[in-house]
């Protein structure tokens, strides 16, 4: 059946959260294929052509580990194994494969484990389950896939992993910088040399932690930095490969540039702390481990005091004195003779860092050149980015003088006479630097990011030139698989998509941020659009998946009744008050499994989930509906939500949504009994909100009263929720998508997402196209129009609030336009975590689309084109991976594939033929579909 792992049910189709143009005829028509029978009016009708699908054996590449290619600093006990496949033809499917594991460090070369013939089509998360594997120990490993009648494709070429340390395997000391330092905000050199015995060294890793971040050097050299921010128990932990830096005999330095911040969002008070161990491994066998302890030395950085630059994020201004700078303090050879001695707190597992965790995320830095220098009359210089970045500003200066004082700032705006705005878009935050000079050349380099696209640098001292400024833009590293693309003929909905993939992206640091300026916090709304959108964007898994795990650790750590916090990590302990953030976490989840398909995270998170679920029943009144989750406004315009009710509507229909969720998470956890409360009480809160929060007309309210009434208020958000979640009774469904649909955009950018799957779960995607590139009412077009290159907080920033011009939660629109308007929706997986998808162009809104969306099998590529009643469509399906196709026709023999009758074309089925739509079934490889 073209490669079908299983067949699409109704639920998978639903998975997707939209119904395009003839959605809900193709999610009938699936309804009868997971039956294995028919629907009243249909006939399933088989190819018989379909059994002649050929394709040549596979072969796997792309070879990754935990996500990553080639990965320094494996967890050895959390290890799984991906590829991609190569086969020529249609219908490529795999049926088993062999891993085969080899450690590779000498004197320990051999065979670590073979997995023998496995059967099944699973090709990524396929999880290590042999012998407990070493910490610090580097692997190859290979991988043989088996297609259709037992064919085995060539063995892959190798790919490697190192595995990072264990809590056990650390032989260094626990230091604590600036010991005894009162400072609010330090920043330390810490430093050794130590000469590495004689001979050829196969292999040499650098590990480290700390509390907050760091910069680590050999030999003057910066080779790794910022470890993601955490609670010191559950502490994360990088490794790099510094082979190429270190040789046997020859005198070396290590250097680190910590820096602990005390409590913010986004950043635990945690304590002062550095962790470092070089592990070098000779071809001879012999193996050499320095580490920090007591005989490191250390020095308070040139950063002097300063006061935070607002009251959210933690960060500090920085006063910079560079006389004050160590030149050469990383390099063999350096006099440290009055730093003092180190403090050592202990060995590994010492209290406060009681545990350490590998990371698998790294932040990835690329400069970026002015685009325009211009020196005003004043003398300052003010440099033009073209756009907003997520970057630390470098300055080189040519002659610095001695005790010249350098004020620098930056920003999104410029006020009217052309100087950087110090009132207008700071997001309430002192943007400012200041960088006293010492005698020659000497590069300013902040040590921390902000977000800005003007740079203003007052007093320069000398003419300043393009060549001497940088941003040193940086966001989380993205997977290396080609990112999505989207292109149609407007060219407004063009620039849009582009507006929200740079946005989402420029939001993955450390951790995902509310704002690279104002709080680099990892709130859960935000957290969950931005991951979203990376991960249709990006092909993201990493990001996500240790996002995903905090969620749950904070609840652990906090909220024993099933909330979860707002914030995690937080330097203010719980933070539990926005219910609807709690209720965002369930569909996060599955949305995370859709992508990826990885059943163990799914699995492993379910229960956190279900109390999730138990806490929001606890919240259920006598009248069915769930009281007191609603939002605040926090000053921010709701359009006119009504907030003052005792039960909203918008957290109730999340709260459907979220049941909904946590059943489907009970399923792939083997718990039926689980799914089936959970349904129920989905079913249960659906009907009390159709009872009790509709008009005669069937508009939703906003809610009810405590004593019973109804709000007077009809919001977007109200229906556009509960069109978007399914609430909505399918015969009321057009009527309440008209009145969405009349509103413009009446919900604020979080909700820009479930707004557009709204207008698609009714069959409007000229509606999509209409707000999504109308300029004249507030949306993404009018950020554009405004000259805009990021997403914003609110349509309409408040400077008084301190509302932010970097913000990716609205960036998860354009996962609404890749499934609607080039028509490519991800399907809940294979129960192999075989990937499918539902290709289905939009009738109306535009005429032509082409595309591409990564998925863990490949990308699947569409392109598409309607002239009057005909569509011509394109379509490319990697190996290993099914689609359902959905074309405008009256029966199968007006769907033609490659200039014959789809019905017979090798490696497609006709699934059913019904009100204008047949959907057809296909394997892998590459089609041409016509219909009329």
């Amino acid at each position: 059946m073209s490669g079908l792992g299983a067949p699409f049910g109704r639920r998978a189709f639903l998975a997707s959260g939209v119904g395009l143009s003839a959605g809900v005829v193709a999610a009938d028509a699936l309804d009868a294929r997971a039956a294995g029978g028919t629907v009243a009016g249909q006939r399933r009708v088989g190819s018989a052509a379909a059994a002649t699908a050929t394709s040549s054996s596979l072969h796997a590449a792309s070879l990754t580990v935990n996500g990553l290619v080639d990965p320094v600093g494996v967890d050895p006990d959390d290890c799984s194994f991906a590829w991609t496949l190569t086969a020529a033809g249609r219908g490529a499917v795999q049926t088993g494969y062999r891993v085969v594991v080899r450690r590779t460090d000498p004197g320990h070369r051999g065979l670590t484990w073979d997995s023998g013939p496995i059967t099944g089509a699973r090709q990524a998360f396929v999880a290590y389950t042999g012998p407990s594997l070493a910490g610090d120990a580097s692997y190859e490993w290979t991988t043989r896939p088996r297609g259709p009648g037992g064919k085995w494709g060539s063995v892959s070429a190798p790919a490697q992993f190192t595995t990072a340390l264990r809590d056990k395997d650390w032989t260094a000391q626990w230091l604590q910088p600036a010991a005894g330092s009162q400072k609010a905000d330090r920043i330390t050199y810490v430093r050794t040399e130590t000469t590495p015995p004689a001979g050829a060294i196969a292999r040499a890793t650098a590990y480290i932690s700390a509390a907050h971040t760091y910069q680590l050097y050999v030999d003057g050299e910066r080779v790794d930095a910022w470890p993601s921010f955490s609670y010191p128990d559950e502490q994360y932990l990088r490794a790099v490969d510094v082979t190429a830096r270190v040789a046997g005999g020859r005198p070396m330095a290590l250097g680190v540039l910590h820096r602990w911040y005390g409590a913010g969002k986004g950043r635990p008070p945690s304590a002062p702390g550095l962790i470092a161990q070089l592990s070098l491994w000779y071809r001879d066998g012999r193996h050499v481990a320095v580490g920090t302890d007591g005989s490191w030395r250390v020095r308070a950085a040139e950063w002097l005091p300063a006061a935070q630059r607002n009251n959210d994020a933690g960060d500090y201004v920085e006063w910079i004195d560079a006389r004050r700078h160590p030149t050469g303090w990383s390099v063999a050879g350096y006099d440290d003779g009055a730093w003092d001695h180190a403090t050592t707190l202990g060995p590994a597992g010492t209290a406060p860092f009681t545990h350490t965790y590998a990371q698998r995320t790294h932040i990835s830095e690329h400069a970026v050149a002015p685009v325009s220098v211009r020196t005003l009359p004043s003398g300052s210089v003010v440099v033009d980015f073209g756009a907003v970045y997520p970057a630390r500003p470098q300055v080189a200066f040519r002659s610095g003088q001695a005790g010249h004082t350098v004020p620098m700032r930056v920003g999104y705006l410029l006020d009217p006479d052309g100087q950087v705005s110090t009132t207008h878009g700071t997001q309430v935050t002192n943007l400012t630097f200041s960088y006293i000079q010492r005698e020659g050349a000497q590069v300013f380099e902040a040590l921390c990011f902000l977000g800005f696209r003007y740079l203003q640098i007052d007093a320069p001292g000398e003419p300043i030139g393009a060549g001497q400024i940088t941003a040193l833009a940086r966001h989380a590293a993205m997977p290396d698989v080609p990112m999505a693309t989207f292109s149609t003929g407007n060219r407004v909905l063009n620039a849009v998509w582009k507006l929200n993939a740079r946005s989402c992206l420029y939001c993955c640091h450390e951790q995902f941020v509310d704002t690279p300026t104002r709080e680099k916090a990892q709130f859960l709304w935000d957290a969950a659009n931005e991951s979203e959108a990376v991960m249709r964007t990006y092909g993201d898994q990493s990001m996500s998946w240790q996002a995903l795990r905090d969620v749950a650790r904070g609840q652990a750590r906090f909220h024993p009744d099933g909330r979860v916090n707002v914030v995690y990590p937080y330097g203010f302990g719980a933070r539990g008050d926005i219910p609807t953030f709690t209720e965002r976490y369930p569909e996060w989840l599955w949305r995370y499994y859709i992508s990826t398909g990885d059943l163990d995270t799914a699995v492993r998170l379910y229960p956190s989930t279900s109390k999730v679920s138990d806490y929001l029943w606890s919240a259920q009144g006598n009248s069915g509906l769930l009281y007191g989750l609603a939002d605040t406004s926090n000053g921010d315009p709701n359009f006119g939500y009504d907030l003052g009710v005792a039960a909203d509507a918008a957290s109730n229909v999340l709260g459907v949504n979220a049941f909904n969720r946590v059943a489907q998470l009970a399923d792939l956890a083997g718990d039926p009994a689980g799914a089936t409360a959970q349904r129920q009480r989905s079913a249960q809160l659906a009907a009390a909100i159709n009872a009790r929060l509709t008009r005669p007309d069937g508009i939703y309210v906003d809610g009810l009263d405590a004593n019973g009434a109804q709000s007077a208020h009809a919001s977007q958000e109200a229906n556009a929720l509960a069109l978007a979640y399914g609430v909505v009774p399918r015969a009321n469904v057009a009527h309440v998508a008209a009145y969405v649909a009349s509103l413009g955009i009446n919900v604020e950018p979080n909700h820009g997402l479930e707004l557009l799957r709204a207008l698609a779960a009714a069959g409007m995607p000229a509606a999509m196209v209409r707000i999504l590139t109308d300029a004249s009412i507030p949306g993404w077009a009018h950020i554009l129009a405004a000259g805009g290159t990021f997403t914003w907080e609110m349509w309409t920033p408040s400077d008084l609030i301190g509302d932010s011009m970097s913000h990716g939660w609205g960036s998860s629109a354009l996962v609404a336009m890749q499934e609607t308007l080039l028509g490519v929706s991800l399907m809940e997986p294979g129960t192999d975590g075989t990937v499918r998808v539902l290709v289905n162009p939009p009738r109306t809104g535009l005429a032509a689309a082409s595309g591409s969306v990564p998925t863990v099998a490949g990308p699947v590529a569409v392109q598409w084109r309607r002239t009057g009643t005909r569509l011509s469509l394109a379509l490319t399906v990697p190996p290993n991976a099914a689609a359902h196709v959905a074309m405008p026709a009256v029966s199968a023999s007006d769907v033609r594939e490659g200039g014959g009758p789809a019905a017979s074309a090798p490696g497609v089925d006709v699934v059913s033929e019904s009100d204008g739509t047949v959907v057809l079934a296909v394997g892998s490889g590459a089609y041409r579909f016509t219909s009329a």
